[in-house]
């Protein structure tokens, strides 16, 4: 029994060549491009991470380096699996959709470390046309709030730069103060090329400062 599993454990186990390797690296990298690609032109929140797209690139290659280690040896396998069982993740995803591309990267590092690049490859392709597709058809107007505060004396002119520059939005809260005015307006946008007009408002005289929350929690000010 001790020398089946030995020889289950350690005499199955296959050398990796450099060309497999480089080749399944490369595979991982062209289609994890592709997922970095469609996260950002779908991307619809108030300020786009370059951090979390650059993540997704490195989650595809070090899952397809992983890949390779475990697929040459069963007890690398056994051993991978207890170390992480040990190791805990908890980094918090604000948006339920970057919960979809971490998983789509991961996919594409299990696809190129196994070599199924066929699988990869035709899915990557059709989740990212799909993803672009159901983007431009169902993109509705995104909801922001604008906070302003500062000065009374700036209170007219902030209504006034408000309504002009979102003449869709509408007031939701104004408070006064003896020291400050704080003013909580809502806005729409098809896209996010409008949020930066809120640095009108910021350069007007008398205003502490001007946040944008929209309806994730995100701020941008």
């Amino acid at each position: 029994m001790r020398e089946v599993l030995y020889n289950l454990l350690y005499e199955n186990s296959t050398t990796v060549s450099p060309i497999f390797v480089i080749q399944n690296m490369s595979v991982a990298l062209v289609l994890a491009l592709i997922v970095c690609i469609t996260y950002k032109i779908t991307y619809s929140g108030v300020s786009y991470s370059k951090k979390f797209n650059t993540s997704l690139l490195m989650m595809s290659l070090i899952t397809t380096m992983v890949m390779s280690i475990l697929g040459s040896s069963l007890a690398l396998s056994l051993g991978m699996v207890g170390a992480l069982s040990i190791v805990r993740f908890r980094t918090a995803v604000k948006d339920p959709r970057d919960t979809t591309y971490i998983f789509w990267a991961i996919s594409i590092g299990l696809g190129a470390g196994s070599s199924n690049y066929y699988i990869i490859i035709i899915g990557t392709i059709f989740v990212a046309i799909i993803t672009v597709i159901g983007d431009i058809t169902f993109k509705g107007k995104e909801v922001y709030l604008v906070i302003v505060r500062g000065d009374l004396t700036s209170l007219e002119e902030v209504r006034s730069a408000l309504f002009n520059t979102y003449k869709a939005g509408k007031l939701r809260a104004e408070t006064i103060t003896d020291d400050y005015a704080e003013i909580v307006y809502q806005v729409m946008l098809k896209d996010n090329s409008s949020i930066g007009e809120y640095e009108k408002i910021k350069k007007i005289e008398g205003v502490y400062f001007v946040n944008m929350v929209s309806k994730d929690g995100e701020t941008l000010g």
